[in-house]
């Protein structure tokens, strides 16, 4: 009785480590960013420090999305970091975040969950017609096989004093990838959390020979 007893014990020890070593590996295997004043492209504005950084292409893409290659989804994965070092939270359920190309085209990012569908996303035509999602067709699957973009997107609703939040947007450059060279990322919408006040609009260069290796 007394091995059976220590066999139950042992057995419920490994049982609760398990959650452990995979809690360890997945910390582990998690993207991390950099510190946001790191960053090539970053501004600071009111103790808030905002970064972005493309991933249009380079070992850093691979990094982050393994077997992936965002570029054959039609899109273009944008780290973003906030910084907070002030004393009061940011509320980020308005925020806003805009491609705007060099040619002044303004575009609004995709969910992690639109860009994972099969076929390429392109790039919303001049005039276009009446479509849930441009370049997304119906009954389209995500690819098998495939690490996940939802775990990278950014998905923060607040930002607490003296803490950070990143994640990528995910914008629909097209199959013929539109060059970012004198792009930006303009983002308004950051609110102090105490007083409901908005935070000045950050605008941050997006050129590809800016973004970190």
């Amino acid at each position: 009785m007394k091995v059976l007893g220590k066999a139950i014990v042992l057995g419920v020890l490994t049982a609760a480590m398990i959650p452990l070593v995979s809690a360890a590996a997945a910390e582990k295997a998690r993207f991390e960013a950099q510190k946001a004043d790191q960053y090539p492209a970053h501004q600071t504005s009111s103790n808030v420090t905002v970064a972005v950084d493309p991933y249009e292409s380079g070992p850093k893409v691979k990094d982050a999305f393994g077997k992936l290659d965002p570029a054959k989804l039609g899109i273009l994965p944008v780290l973003l970091v906030i910084q907070n070092d002030s004393e009061s939270p940011l509320q980020l359920d308005r925020m806003r975040v805009q491609w705007i190309t060099a040619d002044r085209q303004r575009f609004d990012s995709v969910s992690a969950e639109d860009a994972q569908r099969t076929g390429p996303i392109r790039r919303p035509e001049v005039n276009p017609r009446p479509s849930p999602i441009p370049g997304i067709g119906r009954g389209s699957r995500r690819p098998k096989d495939k690490k996940d973009l939802n775990a990278l997107e950014f998905v923060a609703p607040v930002v607490m004093p003296h803490s950070e939040a990143h994640g990528f947007f995910y914008f629909p450059a097209g199959k013929d990838r539109i060059r970012i060279a004198g792009s930006k990322i303009y983002i308004t919408g950051i609110r102090d959390a105490r007083s409901g006040q908005e935070l000045l609009y950050f605008e941050l260069p997006l050129d590809s020979d800016r973004g970190t290796k």
